[in-house]
């Protein structure tokens, strides 16, 4: 349970009791070879608090007012409190045999019999004052225990495991932040590392003011190595001051300022302790004799616990310090270090940098040395450590690579491989390269940056290998790279296809009768003419190729289309059997639908955005359009006028197709012209049996004729057009021609807007170039579209990795699918409501969607942000 005690806290008059050092306490287990570990029960609960200031800890709930007996949790001067019972409750034994550090207790005896007096002792106070220990977090008789993060054994102390792990595991920072996190972590075990302060320094300064963060090859060779040196540290030796007084040795190490303090047992030097740092700018100024001797001050004060009331020597490979004591003449600063060394008992002896291997190590590592100006112009790129442990791991496990690395090790020479920094090259037709283990994670990076990067580009396959191929190889480099450029997301989305246009011409059947088979198409918007018309409804029958001409209005219902065939086709040439117009509003609206069910007519859609299915009438507004520019006046608004006059032109002229012209296949007879007023009219009068044998005649002369015309017409448009291979199930792109989605009102430009959507289903085949394609539901577009417009759709396969985001599997909530939000995009208020434009997880920009801010409740968090982003308000 937990009570906000932050006001008790901030009047409440603080106990500064000390906490115990924790390397104080480690110093006590010196010569102890068995640990019993205790921990109390939730010990803040095991001491009562004065009955008078009870009322102190009231808090209250929907149960009631309740008032802590007992020390609770949060109060500010608890771990003081609690502190001070427990020196008070083990002050008979305390430091003799056992150690506190608030609820930890750690018994340390050197012999079993001698443990198990002193366990019984402590157990003895614990009952004797009302104190319980959890059984479940006890050990005993234990000669290696853990306590207060450092491993507690017979030989000394070492790492902890736990925070070993911890510390192996973590990852390589990506900020300041990140580089403080770590360093404080690993300063806690500095004392384990020789020369701490000199392996961390790369990434020290990173922390000073004003150093932009930048992690080059030296942070990450100091990161990993300071993670080596933590992990694989040794075990220390408990300073014993009881060993012979010439035994204990303290290498002063300038000018890091760094000391190593080493024991000897059995003639044998044990590391006991190291001491990290490193010089101010203004002490690296100072002599060389006065920065070995500051090394000597920094290790007196900071290890004077040790040093004071013993016998020691200090070694050093600087022979000047020999003479420091009989100096008969000092500075200022050297006579107040004088002063401080005269309280200790020990004496400098001289040992040559080659004999005192250590410390001269510690003092000439380069990073420390100020940086030659010349050599920050000889800096290279080169692999990271990351990158070559990751190459040499591949090559081991390469069946392959594995072999010819195993034998360059040895010193064997492999065919066309050489080897150099434990790398391998391969070398073909004088060019050599990094080799690079074909199922390596190492081959995916570099295939990304050689396709997908900004300075990539997006290539295809032959620029994007031959970027690849001038530096590494790997076994089939040509395949993956062809495979990889091939299921680029990107890359399908964006780049038009240079395939021919899929989809052989399927020409409509002819008709067997005239106006059985209608096409229809507006033209317009038109400027408007003195009736207010500003279209054309177009009619044309299929077989005779007659046309009839209608003024209309863009803003026409399908109650005024409806009327305009009415008046204008059925009262002519009575019902037909099939219209075909493209997809237009209009003729899908229910009043056209329906209209057509009672007069018992099928309504033939052409495909989505597919004028070519209706290519006769295409042809035809062509042709007026061009009629029309020749007999407009300048004010183009007399075109209505000339609709008659020329709707009898073209049906009267001789259609290329048939042979014939409209008006005579429709009625087996020419139109009467004013000109033929002039000639010998005609006195012959066919019988009944003959005309209709001639307009038979003639009507089967023409269906020959535009069979003729539609065979040559289907033979040229194939040269350009290929087969398709598609089928249902498949996943295809989608061309974005005409296709107009949300996330198109956050595009500036169109120009830029990907050529393709998807990837989407392909649910049923209508025709043999046709399919329903399944679309999200506000898609308000027909669903049925020729192959030409579609791509076929290339996953990327497991062995390229996992390139493109999942889509999430929708929730199911109260029955109804649920999508994840990724990310709100626009703002509108439209209709009354307010809007958002959202993303889905996993899904491209297609599946964008303007949803009403009551969709949202379970993304409340990311409207709220957008919101105050944008300062919208309502």
């Amino acid at each position: 349970m937990c009570v906000d005690y932050r006001g008790l806290n901030k009047i409440t008059r603080k106990n500064r009791h000390p906490l115990p050092r924790i390397d104080e306490l480690l110093d006590r287990f010196r010569g102890a070879r068995y640990y019993s570990k205790l921990d109390l029960l939730s010990g803040y609960h095991q001491q009562r608090i004065f009955e008078p200031h009870t009322h102190k800890t009231a808090f209250r709930c929907r149960y009631g007012h309740f008032e802590f007996n007992v020390v609770p949790f949060g109060l500010t001067n608890a771990p003081a409190s609690f502190s001070n019972m427990m020196l008070r409750v083990l002050d008979p034994v305390l430091d003799k045999w056992v150690v506190v550090y608030l609820d930890d207790l750690l018994i340390y005896s050197k012999t079993k019999k001698e443990h198990l007096q002193h366990l019984r002792s402590v157990l003895a106070l614990l009952r004797k004052n009302g104190l319980y220990a959890k059984l479940s977090k006890c050990s005993f008789m234990q000669d290696e225990t853990e306590f207060l993060g450092h491993t507690i054994t017979k030989d000394g102390i070492k790492t902890s495991a736990g925070l070993s792990k911890a510390i192996s595991d973590w990852p390589t920072p990506k900020s300041t932040k990140d580089v403080q996190q770590f360093l404080g972590l690993a300063q806690f075990y500095q004392q384990y590392v020789s020369g701490f302060a000199g392996i961390a320094l790369p990434l020290s300064s990173l922390l000073a003011n004003n150093t932009p963060f930048k992690w080059t090859d030296e942070q990450q060779s100091a990161f990993l190595q300071l993670k080596r040196a933590i992990c694989s540290a040794p075990v220390l030796r408990i300073f014993d001051p009881d060993l012979s007084p010439l035994s204990k040795q303290m290498h002063p190490v300038s000018p890091s300022v760094q000391c190593c303090c080493r024991l000897t047992g059995k003639g044998i030097p044990i590391p006991s302790h190291s001491l990290p740092g490193k010089m101010q700018s203004a002490e690296r100024n100072y002599p060389v004799h006065e920065q070995e001797l500051l090394a000597v001050i920094h290790a007196l004060r900071t290890w004077r616990y040790y040093l004071d009331g013993t016998k020691f020597s200090v070694h050093t490979d600087h022979a000047t310090l020999r003479h420091f004591p009989t100096q008969p003449k000092l500075t200022r600063r050297q006579a107040r270090w004088m002063e401080l060394l005269q309280e200790y008992d020990f004496d400098f002896k001289y040992k040559r940098g080659v004999d005192n291997i250590v410390p001269d190590a510690l003092s000439r590592r380069p990073d420390y040395r100020e940086p030659d100006p010349v050599e920050l112009y000889n800096l290279s790129v080169s692999l990271s450590p990351d990158v070559r442990d990751q190459l040499v791991q591949d090559y081991n496990d390469d069946p392959r690579l594995g072999p010819i690395y195993k034998d360059c090790l040895d010193g064997k020479v492999a065919n066309g491989y050489s080897f150099q920094n434990n790398l391998l090259y391969f070398t073909r037709r004088g060019a050599t390269t990094l080799a690079i283990p074909r199922h390596s994670p190492i081959r995916l990076t570099l295939l990304h940056d050689a396709h997908d990067s900004a300075t990539a580009g997006h290539f295809g396959f032959q620029k994007t290998y031959d970027n690849l191929r001038r530096f590494v190889y790997w076994p089939h480099i040509a395949k993956d790279t062809q495979q990889y450029v091939a299921t680029c997301e990107k890359c399908q989305r964006n780049k038009d296809s240079q395939d021919r246009p899929a989809g052989l011409l399927q020409p409509l059947p002819i008709p067997s009768q005239r106006w059985e088979v209608v096409t229809m198409d507006f033209i317009g918007p038109l400027p408007p003419t003195a009736r207010n018309f500003d279209a054309i409804t177009v009619f044309v029958d299929k077989l005779t190729k007659q046309a009839h001409f209608v003024p209309s209005t863009t803003s026409a219902t399908a109650v005024d289309v409806a009327h305009q065939f009415f008046d204008n086709i059925f009262k002519l040439h009575g019902t037909p059997t099939s219209i075909i117009s493209d997809r237009d509003t209009r003729f899908t609206s229910r009043f056209w639908q329906e209209l057509h069910r009672l007069m018992d007519v099928k309504l033939a859609l052409s495909t989505a955005y597919h004028p070519q299915t209706d290519g006769q009438t295409e042809v035809m507004n062509k042709t007026l359009k061009t009629m029309l520019r020749a007999f407009i006046d300048n004010k183009q608004s007399n075109w209505d006028q000339l609709l008659p006059s020329l709707e009898f032109a073209y049906n009267n002229a001789v259609n290329a197709s048939t042979g014939y012209s409209p008006f005579f296949l429709n009625s087996g007879q020419h139109p009467r012209l004013p000109t033929a007023l002039l000639g010998k009219p005609s006195s012959s009068v066919p019988t009944v049996d003959t005309f209709l044998t001639e307009q038979a005649t003639t009507l089967a002369l023409a269906q020959d004729a535009l069979q003729r015309a539609q065979d040559h017409q289907e033979q040229q448009a194939n040269k350009r057009r290929r087969d398709h291979k598609y089928k249902v199930g498949d996943k295809v792109l989608l061309r974005a021609t005409n296709i107009t989605i949300p996330a198109d009102s956050i595009r500036p430009a169109d120009k830029l807007r990907p050529l393709f959507l998807g990837p989407f289903t392909l649910l049923e085949q209508h025709s043999p170039v046709t399919f329903r394609v399944e679309l999200p539901p506000f898609y308000k577009i027909h669903d049925v579209f020729h192959v030409d417009t579609f791509r076929p759709y290339l996953p990327s396969p497991e062995s390229l990795g996992i390139r493109a985001p999942a889509p999430v599997d929708p929730t199911v909530i109260d029955g109804e699918e649920e999508y994840e939000v990724d990310e709100i995009l626009k703002y509108r208020f439209y209709r009354r409501q307010h809007q958002f434009l959202v993303s889905f997880k996993g899904y491209g920009r297609e599946a964008d969607e303007w949803l009403p801010v009551s969709n949202l409740d379970n993304c409340m968090d990311l409207v709220t942000t957008f919101k105050e982003q944008h300062g919208i308000i309502f």
